[in-house]
Order: C-alpha cells, then structure tokens, then sequence
C-alpha cells in the first residue's frame, strides 16, 4: 500500500489542499475536509494500532461527526490496494443511509447489506446492519478480503457476536458514550484502547455545536429501577402521567420556548400521545411518532416538522440517535433516566449550529441534570472507559438557579450568562466562617511508589511529587505533576482541581492548556510525515 489509510493528508473535493495549519497535504484521491480534532483522532488511532492493540474505541460526542471521520479512515485504509474491503455496523436503518450518503461525498461508493439484499456485496465498502450481516455469515456467507471492521454505536454491545467471528482483524468501535449497555460486559472487555477526540464544550467554543440554555422542574420519581439499571417503564408511566405534569410541560415551554421549534421526549407510547394531545389544547403546531408510526407516514411528519416553524415534535425512543434536524431550538426531557448515554443523546438533538441559531434551550421535567450533571460538562471518558463505572459514581458539578430568569447555571457563576444578574459575593471572612475544619489524619502514601500514574488522584499525584525519586528521594517539581495530568484524554477537571488546590490564579488552567495544545499539534504534524507511521497499517 504507497500510502498509509491513516496518516496520508486528505486533498479537497476539488483536488485542492486541505486548510490544515502548517501540514503540507500530499495528492490522494478526493477526500472529506476534516477539523483538526479529527485529523488528530485519526492519527492517535493509528498510533494505537501500530502498537499493536486491534480493537480501539474512538470517541466523539453528537455533532463532532464520528461518521466523516471513520468515512476518512475508510478512504484512507483502502489507498492504493487492489484488494481489500471495509465492513462498516450500525444498528439503525437511518444511521445504514447516513453512512453511505457520506462515503460517496468521500469518493467512496458503498455496496449496502439489509435484509432484502440477496447477493454480500462485491464494493470496497460495505455498509451493514449489524443483525443482518450476522445472519448472513451464520448461513456460510462470506466477506473476503476484510481489512478492518467500523462499529457505529459500539457502546450498544450488539456487535459482540460479530468480534467473535473475526477474532484477529482490526476494529475500530466509533461512540459518542464509552459506556457499554450492560454493566455486566463492560466495552473494556472487548476493546483493548480507547481514544477520545473532543469534548462537547471545546465544540461550543469552537463554534461547531450551540450553547445551551437550562431550565428544570424538579420532581418526585417513585420508579424502581431494573436489572439493566433503568427506570422500569410502566412505572415511570405512573409517575409522569399526572395531569400535573402534562400542564407543567406545556407551561414551562409556554414561559420559555413558546413559538422555538421544539423536540419532547416521553417515557412510552401512551405518554407520547397524551403529551401531544396536551399541546394540541393550547393550539400548538404538534405531531407525534412512535414505533408503531408506519414508515411512510413517519417520514411525511419528519418533513412537516423540519419545514414548519414553531413545530413541536413528541416522540419515545424514535429520535435519539440517527436524527439530525439543525433547527430544532428546544429539548424537553419529559422523562428521566439513568443513563448518561441516553441523556447525553437526546440533549445532542438540539446542538447543531445553524446561521441563526447559536443558542438551544434545555428544559429537564425528569430530574435529569441532578442525576448526570449539565449536558455540556467535561467527563472523563477514558476513566469511564477502563472502570466501566457509571457517571454517577463520579462527582457531578454543583448547580444553582438563576432568580432572575430561572436558568439553570454552574454554581460557580458569580454573573449569570443569560440574564447578567449579579450574585452575591461573599466577603472572606463569610468563607472562613463557613469552612469547617478536621483534624489533620496521618496517611501512609508509601504505595504510590507502586501505584500507576494514569490511576491517581490529583492529591495522589501531589504527594508523590512530594515522596520523589524512589531511588535519590528528590521531590519532583511541579510540572512533573502536570505532565501526568496531560498525559490524560481529559486534563481540564484535573488541572482545575490542581489549580483549586494550589490556589493559582484565574486563567491557569486555559493557559497550560494552550500550551499543551499547541505542543501536540506540533507533534501531529510530525508524526504524518514519519516513516514508522507512514508503513502499511492493514495491507
């Protein structure tokens, strides 16, 4: 293979070089402009495999386009080979057409496997159905020439039966959550690396995904949760099927989104229709789908709504993944659930930009923002990865309402960002009287001479600094400890802790890491021009 599927730049669609900052783009065939974050993932990605780990999950959150950037390593892994093919799984029909519409605008036609097809296809890339593809090599069907296997919604866990068939080729598993379904079979038992691309606030700042706004309801839930660690469903029903709640949904939108074009979240059927009912009482443009919407009606109503301003759109389980409508202004969560996956999923649906749209509103009627935090919040994913522990085991941070316009803002804002109103500010010796001090206890910190750096604290991390050098006993210095920091996929909360701890001054953080950016970008751009990385990956 004359060029690497990874590390190869892309040209334009016109022939013409990327605009990517000091990288000199070498002549390929017409590819998909990429943002730096994704030429970046592609590259680490490549590192991992070329260390030799087979199975990487990549993880980028909704909007920062998993789709184009596995489309890039497609094109790039099938460069200049006769022969060899990419196999790439989903498991929702929509997310089938989202893939193949997106490899032909990277030059790349896909042959597409569902249950009507009736010969595997004979194109470089095939797209799949996860189910379908599975039955089909259970009957003695084959995919020669396989050189690496993409799994969309790889948190789901339905392609387990398909790494049990190809045991020994590459795969790369693309998700927004590295939180398998089931607790029971974490994604770490099945993957063996992880690689986070972006996080959702560093979208915002850039500009690629709008800024939200918060408003919540708090409410009681007496649901029980199940064995999959869910709310059970006909519960939940009972607990949201109140004529409380429905006049409360309807108001709250009313005092806050009345005329924005708006998507609802319901916990079933029976509530997504008596919620729709209860806004067709206030004469609200509404419609509804569900599972038993017939298809051709389904995409008759997706296309009202997408047409029609003001429109609200009710919906239980139809429109969380595979849905990308960038008008839509308003969340409503007139459910709750204890997962982050699917929190962090129908939140997304209201975060594409547009070019009158920066803003989106969040309003949570399910307690939903107390359970797993604000939506755009940094996470650690790669601890979440490697413990296969839920969000909720980590600390969420603190929020407070704002008593002028009653959004739902970090408890840290001294100045809310939506209305300007002025919190009060407490003088020192109000802190110091409200600071409750404990007895100091004599630790032991001796096993962290055995400990691994990537698993510490940032306390740890501090007193090891402290113990240093196991041999010579010298302290290491400060930046030793940022180092360790960096060297994760999510430093921000951890330097910010550090900066708390070690009381440093406002802009610390964003500074260290600037610096820390513009090193690694230096790295990428020479890491694409390196031989060891140039070899042939899957050839």
């Amino acid at each position: 293979m004359p060029q690497d599927m990874f590390l190869d730049h892309a040209n334009g669609v016109n022939g013409e070089a990327l605009p990517l900052p000091n990288v000199h783009a070498v002549s390929v065939t017409p590819a998909l402009a990429l943002r730096d974050y994704q030429q970046k993932s592609i590259v680490k990605l490549a590192e991992k495999h070329l260390s030799g780990k087979k199975r990487v999950i990549l993880c980028l959150p909704t909007g920062a386009g998993k789709t184009v950037t596995f489309a890039e390593i497609t094109r790039r892994t099938l460069e200049g080979i006769s022969r060899g093919r990419v196999l790439i799984l989903t498991d929702r029909i929509e997310l089938l057409h989202q893939a193949a519409v997106t490899l032909q605008k990277a030059g790349l036609q896909a042959g597409v496997l569902s249950a009507e097809t009736k010969h595997m296809p004979h194109n470089k890339v095939v797209v799949a159905m996860v189910e379908t593809y599975y039955r089909r090599i259970k009957k003695g069907w084959s995919l020669p020439d396989l050189k690496l296997i993409i799994i969309d919604e790889a948190h789901k866990g339905n392609f387990r039966k398909v790494i049990d068939q190809h045991p020994d080729l590459p795969m790369i598993g693309a998700t927004a959550t590295p939180i398998a379904a089931s607790k029971f079979e974490p994604l770490n038992h099945y993957f063996e690396d992880i690689v986070v691309g972006t996080e959702i606030h560093l979208l915002i700042e850039a500009g690629y995904l709008s800024k939200p706004r918060y408003f919540a309801v708090p409410i009681e839930i007496t649901a029980s949760t199940g064995s999959d660690g869910e709310y059970k469903n006909n519960e939940l029903y009972q607990d949201f099927h109140t004529p409380k709640l429905y006049h409360g949904c309807v108001t709250n939108w009313q005092n806050h989104a009345l005329g924005k074009k708006t998507l609802i979240f319901c916990v079933n059927i029976p509530h997504t229709v008596f919620t729709a009912k209860a806004f067709s009482q206030v004469h609200a443009q509404v419609r509804y789908v569900t599972s038993e919407t017939p298809d051709a009606e389904r995409q008759a109503i997706l296309r009202w709504f997408s047409g029609t301003e003001g429109a609200i759109l009710v919906n239980c389980g139809i429109l969380t993944t595979g849905f990308d409508e960038p008008s839509v202004e308003c969340i409503i969560l007139n459910r709750a659930t204890q997962s982050l996956p699917l929190f962090l999923q129908m939140c997304g649906r209201g975060a594409r930009v547009t070019a009158s749209k920066r803003e989106f509103i969040i309003i949570d009627m399910g307690n939903n923002l107390d359970e797993h935090g604000l939506w755009h919040e940094p996470r650690d994913w790669s601890y979440l990865f490697w413990t296969g522990k839920a969000q909720k085991t980590l600390e969420i941070a603190p929020t407070k309402k704002c008593p002028e316009c009653e959004s739902i803002i970090a408890l840290s804002c001294v100045t809310c960002p939506h209305c300007g109103y002025e919190f009060e500010r407490l003088s020192q010796e109000q802190r110091e009287s409200e600071h409750v001090h404990t007895e100091e206890v004599s630790i032991d910190w001796s096993y962290l001479k055995q400990k691994s750096w990537s698993e510490m604290s940032v306390a740890e991390l501090i007193q090891r600094a402290q113990i240093g050098n196991s041999y010579t006993g010298t302290p290491y210095k400060a930046n030793w400890i940022i180092h360790r920091i960096m060297e994760r996929d999510n430093p921000r909360p951890l330097l910010e802790e550090l900066a708390q701890l070690k009381g440093y001054r406002p802009g610390w953080v964003d500074k260290r890491l600037q610096e820390y950016t513009q090193t690694e970008d230096k790295r990428i751009i020479r890491d694409f021009n390196t031989p060891r990385l140039k070899s042939t990956l899957y050839g």
